[in-house]
């Protein structure tokens, strides 16, 4: 941008340009006002004064554009020129010193890429709600300038992804430290920093042989926690400002309450610790709190880890025109995608991307009207979400929207847009299923294999475990094996900037594990275990549970039966031989008086065995799964309740996907507990229905369980009572 020029009528700003400089940060508006005068004429007096003329800075025709799939709109933009206002800063700043000391310019100075970012965004809500004349004075002063436009039809990606990548100017790198004083305590750059220290192996030691220092947390928001510390470090204090600047507002926002809740600020300065944490208590009434909280920590990442590499870029620039070394600036992996996300359904990715583009507020959306089709709710998914108006209210918040479980979608930030549907080699972000990430990365024993885009994956989050759960858990397990691994080909990997603990192979300490569930279970404890392996540390939060059996309200006797197992690996083979020698053969002989009996089984694996075992032994009963049709289930469902079945055999997956309201139970078997503690108070209450002519007396609920069902036992008993019953003397608890 060339020096600012006198203005030809006069030394004074429009009102538009004084706004920008109030905007801006440069001028302290309460110690410029002295008695009545006012400050624009201040201003322009001070700067007709020092011959410099009129003030310019960066200006843009144009608003905040949304793709709406209806053809773009033809604008006319200023082109950028980001390394030039920075110098009009300093002319404008020296005129100020040198003319009157009645303005005193403030001694902060646009410092990053990000602060340049967060100026513009309010230069742009300033100039949107000026006046019509305003704006054509501004525009004229554009011209006065030799600013160039250009028409758009569309969005030039090639041209946002090399303005992403432009280093930020000089002015902005000088002083970043002086502005951003959080980043002096930002935990990320410790986390992530090459130091080769004693400290740090000690750290690697302690987590490659589990050496753990546990200590158990009371905290009035999370409730109890487990903190595993690593090499004697305990928690870190918060940090008091984690965030970058420029997520402030747009988190403001979005937050109902317009900052942290207690609860939020619990859970994302464990998150900012870069820990690895497992959360089992997600709920329907804290699930947007955790969601929230997890999408900002993801993209505050991003941002600091975007900012990190503009300034490297710019000196490297420096010292390449210097012809001086910069010495090492190792700020990257191997391949792109820093932060992977996966979440069981396209509903929970709409609203979870939703949130993310809040977050970003960028000016253009790419593909974001095909991404609303794909992923938002239609007319038929919302005529299907009236018909379940009857089911629970976690079953219609779960299914409300797109269920499809197959889909993986890449979020590539550029400068100022944000790209949805980006190649993921191209991705900042990657969300996905686990079942479309298998379908990506290609069977185990295929050709088309390829797990290099998660080689630098630098933060994981699943969320809803316990859906993903009721899907396939084998495919999560399987994401988490092949995660950080060394990559077969570079894919333009520049190696002189790649960190040395990618280049080592040690990327899986760096990496942060978030888990989010409504219940632990075994497989997500096993995840925890084995492949969380964060040098900062874990955290293992699980509310206590005052028990499913709190919410029955049949009057029916309720029989806890512990099964005696010989050890882990033979515990399904021990508790398949008691049903089947004792339970089975007490019911035939009582199949005149209980007919009206469901066996229920959480593992599909049991179903099937149990399934095979009646069909063999020549039992009339129906099988109801997940896999049944609806017309199946119905056939089976008046049959049974018409007395033509001898028992109805009924899975946990089944409950889950259609919540069939079975009616006539007389007699309730749980060969196996759920694993969603809810189901049981649900399964116990339908045996109200349509037993009005029953006595309390007629009716039975029995519940087999092991010392190995500790954790579902908890959910259904409570944790007061857990321990009695797993390690009492007496095999039976009778519940009323």
């Amino acid at each position: 941008m060339p020096p600012a020029k006198k203005s030809s009528k006069s030394g004074k700003l429009s009102r538009k340009q004084l706004q920008q400089l109030k905007e801006y940060g440069e001028l302290d508006t309460l110690n410029s006002i002295n008695d009545d005068r006012d400050l624009d004429d201040l201003v322009s007096k001070a700067l007709g004064r020092s011959g410099y003329g009129s003030f310019t800075g960066k200006l843009r025709a144009g608003k905040h554009s949304r793709d709406t799939g209806k053809g773009h709109a033809r604008s006319s933009l200023a082109k950028p020129q980001r390394n030039s206002r920075p110098d009009a800063y300093s002319r404008l700043l020296k005129s100020l010193e040198t003319t009157t000391s009645s303005i005193p310019a403030n001694s902060k100075s646009v410092v990053s890429d990000e602060d340049e970012d967060m100026e513009e965004n309010e230069d742009e809500a300033t100039l949107g709600s000026a006046s019509d004349d305003s704006e054509n004075d501004e525009m004229q002063n554009a011209s006065d300038v030799d600013q160039k436009e250009y028409e758009v039809d569309e969005v030039d990606e090639d041209e946002l992804e090399s303005e992403a990548e432009e280093p930020i100017p000089e002015d902005l790198d000088a002083t970043s430290d002086a502005k951003e004083v959080f980043e002096a305590h930002d935990y990320m750059e410790g986390h992530y920093a090459d130091v080769d220290s004693e400290q740090m192996h000690k750290k690697l030691s302690a987590v490659t042989n589990k050496e753990y220092e546990q200590t158990i947390v009371e905290d009035a928001a999370l409730g109890s926690m487990v903190v595993c510390n690593v090499a004697g470090e305990g928690a870190k204090p918060a940090n008091p400002r984690p965030l970058k600047q420029k997520l402030v507002k747009p988190f403001h926002k979005l937050s109902k309450t317009g900052d942290f809740t207690d609860f939020q600020r619990g859970l994302f300065g464990w998150f900012d610790q870069y820990r690895d944490v497992v959360y089992a208590g997600r709920s329907l009434e804290n699930e947007d709190e955790i969601t929230t909280a997890y999408a900002l920590h993801a993209m505050n990442h991003v941002m600091k880890a975007k900012d990190q590499e503009h300034k490297n870029n710019s000196k490297l620039a420096k010292a390449h025109a210097s012809g001086s070394d910069a010495g090492e600036l190792r700020d990257r992996g191997f391949t792109r995608p820093r932060v992977l996300i996966v979440v069981p359904f396209r509903n929970c990715a709409y609203r979870l991307i939703e949130k993310l583009l809040k977050l970003v507020s960028a000016e253009q959306e790419m593909n974001s009207s095909r991404f609303a089709k794909e992923y938002g709710p239609d007319e038929e998914e919302e005529r299907k979400h009236n018909s379940n108006k009857r089911k629970p209210e976690d079953f219609q918040r779960t299914f409300a929207g797109n269920i499809d479980d197959s889909f993986r979608i890449g979020v590539q930030l550029h400068y100022k847009s944000v790209k949805l549907y980006a190649d993921f080699y191209r991705a900042d972000i990657i969300i996905a299923s686990p079942i479309g990430l298998r379908m990506t990365t290609g069977a185990e024993s295929g050709d088309r294999k390829d797990f290099d885009f998660l080689s630098s994956v630098e933060m994981v989050i699943v969320d809803q475990c316990d859906v993903l759960l009721m899907q396939n858990w084998d495919h999560v397990s399987h994401l988490f094996n092949h995660m950080n691994l060394t990559p077969k080909k570079d894919h333009g990997c520049d190696f002189s900037r790649v960190r040395s603990w990618f280049l080592d192979g040690m990327a899986q300490y760096r990496r942060q594990t978030i888990l989010i569930s409504e219940h632990m279970t075994p497989e997500i404890q096993a995840v925890f275990n084995n492949n969380c392996r964060s040098i900062e540390g874990k955290v293992r939060i699980k509310p206590a549970y005052t028990g499913a059996v709190d919410n029955v309200v049949t009057q029916v006797s309720q029989i806890f039966k512990r099964v005696s197992v010989r050890r882990l690996a033979s515990a399904n083979d021990d508790r398949f031989s008691n049903f089947v020698e004792q339970t089975l053969p007490d019911l035939e002989k009582s199949m005149m008086n209980k007919k009206h009996t469901v066996i229920f089984a959480s593992s599909y694996f049991d179903f099937v065995r149990i399934r095979n075992h009646c069909k063999d032994k020549g039992y009339i009963f129906a099988a109801i799964s997940e896999y049944s049709t609806k017309s199946e289930a119905m056939r089976a469902r008046m049959k049974f309740f018409d007395g033509e079945l001898q028992f109805i055999l009924y899975s946990e997956r089944a409950h889950f996907y259609h919540r069939y309201p079975i009616k006539g139970i007389h007699h309730l078997i749980f060969y196996s507990l759920p694993d969603h503690s809810h189901y049981y108070s649900e399964l116990v209450n339908l045996m109200l229905t349509s037993n009005d002519t029953v006595s309390a007396d007629q009716l039975s609920c029995t519940v087999f369980y092991s010392k190995f069902d500790q954790l579902k036992l908890e959910r259904v008993v409570g944790s007061r009572l857990v321990a009695q019953l797993l390690s009492g003397e007496r095999s039976q608890f009778t519940f009323a």
